[in-house]
C-alpha cells in the first residue's frame, strides 16, 4: 500500500509491527532509508514524508505543531493497527508527541511505544531557536550556535539554499510548541534516547519524560551529539529492535530502564 505521507524502503506486507519514523528539522524521510534493512522481517519501517519537502505533493509545509499533528492523525489514522511504534528525532519527536495527543483526541489507536530522541518535553527555549523572520545570515548564524543542523548542510551553499526554506518552516513550527505543566501523563510507554555530548537537548534532562508518562522506560545513552541517530545508526536500530520486541511481546518488565 503506497501513501504520499511516508516512504517504505523495504516493504514487508506480512510484518507484525510497523515503525513510523519522523525526521528532525530540515530532514526528510531519506534520513531513515538505511534503517529499513537493519530491521528484522517482523518489522516494517514507514518514514514520514512531511509537506513542503522535495518530491512531496504541492501542499505547503507545516508551520504549527498542533495543526501538523491533527493532519498526521487524519492521514495515518485509517491504517494505524496495533501494535505500531512512533520514533521521532528532535522536531520529529515533538511531532510524534503531539501526534499521540491528537490520536487521543480523535480516539484512534495509540502506539505500543513512543521513542523520543533528542527532544525535551519542555521543548527548547524560544529565544534559542532561529526566527524565520531573520535574514538568511542571522538565521544561519543562530543555527550554527544552536547546533541542531548538520554542519555539512550549513557549509554547502547549494545544499543550504535548497534546505533553508524547509528549515525556516520547521523552526517556525518548533516555536509554536508550548509546554504545559500538569497535564495528564501519556498512557503510552516512553523511551528517551540521547547523545552524551548533545548541547541542544542535554541527555541529563531527557529523564524528565518520566513525569509525563505512566511508564517511563528510561534513557538510552549513545556516543555523539544531537545527531547520534545518524552517527550511531547500527546501535540505535539495535536498541529500537530490542525495545519493540519486548513491548510487543508483552514483557515490558524486561525492558532496560537505564
Amino acid at each position: 500500500m503506497s501513501s504520499p505521507w511516508y516512504s517504505v524502503y523495504a516493504p514487508r506486507p506480512a510484518a507484525s509491527v510497523r515503525l513510523y519514523c519522523l525526521p528532525c528539522a530540515g530532514g526528510g524521510s531519506t534520513m531513515f532509508r538505511a534503517w529499513a534493512d537493519r530491521l528484522p522481517p517482523t518489522m516494517e519501517l514507514r518514514a514520514i514524508r512531511l509537506p513542503g519537502r522535495h518530491g512531496w505533493h504541492p501542499e505547503p509545509p507545516f508551520t504549527d505543531c498542533t495543526v501538523a499533528a491533527d493532519a498526521l492523525a487524519s492521514a495515518l489514522g485509517p491504517e494505524l493497527r496495533p501494535p505500531y511504534v512512533l520514533f521521532g528525532h528532535s522536531m520529529g519527536a515533538l511531532l510524534a508527541h503531539q501526534l499521540i495527543l491528537a490520536l487521543e483526541r480523535h480516539r484512534l489507536p495509540l502506539p505500543a511505544l513512543y521513542v523520543s530522541a533528542s527532544w525535551l518535553v519542555e521543548g527548547i527555549p524560544i529565544e534559542r531557536l532561529p526566527d524565520p523572520a531573520d535574514s538568511d545570515e542571522q538565521f544561519v548564524e543562530t543555527l550554527r550556535h544552536l547546533g541542531g543542523v548538520p554542519p555539512e548542510v550549513l557549509s554547502d551553499p547549494e545544499v543550504l539554499a535548497f534546505t533553508l526554506p524547509v528549515l525556516r518552516s520547521d523552526f517556525g513550527l518548533c516555536r509554536t510548541y508550548t509546554y504545559r505543566a500538569g497535564g495528564n501523563p501519556l498512557s503510552v510507554p516512553v523511551r528517551a534516547m540521547g547523545g552524551v555530548a548533545d548541547g541542544v537537548t542535554p541527555i541529563e534532562r531527557m529523564a524528565r519524560w518520566r513525569h509525563h508518562t505512566r511508564r517511563f522506560l528510561g534513557t538510552r545513552r549513545f556516543p555523539g551529539d544531537h545527531f547520534f541517530v545518524r552517527d550511531q545508526a547500527d546501535e540505535v536500530v539495535a536498541a529500537l529492535v530490542d525495545d519493540i520486541t519486548a513491548v510487543t511481546a508483552g514483557s515490558q518488565s524486561a525492558l532496560p530502564t537505564s
